[in-house]
């Protein structure tokens, strides 16, 4: 029997927002058959005992929730492109998948959830049509909560410390915090160049988005170089060759969701053109990914049961 990939749904041209959901998309795109899966749409990490999606369920049961226990399930199905990598090559394709699921979802979550433009403009309406009435209007600001917590206490990104080292002010993104400030050039990256800092302080949402956004650029700066020579050493399309492997899925997954053109102030993208060569060239090969309607999936109504409302969860709290 086929198992089942549960994900959160669309929102935008990407067949799932969330990168993780993304990336195990792609994957099954790759490496499975349309006999061998089913997605389904359900937006509902309830799912799952840990609440977390991607959920692989079979026959009833989730069997692997989140982006490393889902990966371990595909490849226990036989479905690894990782198998034919020396003992070297599997332990470093271990490490990047681990680099780019700690490092890119900070810069994923910033982009999509506490970007104020991004988070008022595309995914807070998006994620209204895929939860049903009532908790549609609660969940966004719980993602966007979430957000802010995991760059906050995983990688002690402080974006509410008055005392951060780019800017004296709160400077979490926010309709209350439009105040008309620019910051100094020097507390940038050195590799940031001027002309992209003034482009993001003309489309900007204010001196808070600003400095919210500059420090994402910051981070970008520290993180896009190792993904840039691992490109470099890479004598084919991909991480490790001319076939994708596993950590490729979650880079291209991340790397579409900070870089879609709909973004009022895409500067990841811009970064990524300006300073990074190998990256920027990946992208490009690779940006029919971008494209991936629901003929190329297998994709399965969701059933009532499985969605994200009140009763479902009264269900989940009392165990039936």
């Amino acid at each position: 029997m086929a198992f089942e990939l549960h994900v959160w749904g669309p929102i935008g041209c990407l067949p799932s927002f969330d990168p993780d959901c993304l990336a195990a998309i792609l994957y099954l795109k790759e490496m499975a058959s349309l006999s061998d899966y089913v997605i389904v749409r359900s937006s509902n990490p309830l799912l799952s005992d840990d609440y977390r999606l991607p959920a692989v369920r079979v026959n009833g049961s989730v069997v692997a929730s989140g982006i490393f226990d889902v990966l371990r399930f595909f490849k226990s199905q036989g479905l690894d492109p990782d198998s034919d990598l020396s003992p070297p090559q599997k332990a470093q394709n271990t490490a990047l998948l681990t680099f780019i699921s700690d490092n890119f979802t900070i810069l994923s979550l910033y982009i999509q959830r506490l970007h104020i433009l991004h988070f008022q403009e595309i995914f807070r309406p998006g994620l209204i049509q895929l939860i049903p009435f009532p908790l549609q209007y609660v969940a966004p600001m719980l993602l966007f909560t979430s957000a802010k917590q995991h760059i906050v206490h995983i990688h002690d990104i402080d974006l509410t410390n008055p005392d951060s080292s780019l800017a004296k002010e709160n400077s979490v993104p926010g309709v209350f915090f439009f105040k008309k400030r620019a910051i100094r050039y020097c507390d940038v990256h050195d590799t940031v160049p001027k002309t992209l800092v003034d482009k993001i302080n003309t489309t900007s949402g204010g001196a808070s988005e600003f400095s919210g956004v500059l420090r994402m650029l910051n981070f970008a700066c520290e993180v896009l170089p190792s993904i840039e020579s691992a490109l470099g050493e890479s004598e084919g399309l991909y991480l490790f060759g001319e076939k994708p492997r596993s950590a490729d899925f979650l880079l291209l997954a991340h790397s579409l969701v900070e870089t879609l053109p709909k973004y009022a102030s895409p500067f990841v993208k811009d970064l990524i053109e300006s300073r990074y060569s190998h990256v920027k060239k990946y992208l490009d090969d690779h940006k029919d990914l971008i494209s991936i309607n629901d003929d190329d999936l297998k994709v399965a109504t969701v059933d009532p049961k499985d969605r994200l409302t009140i009763r479902n969860i009264f269900r989940k709290c009392m165990g039936f």
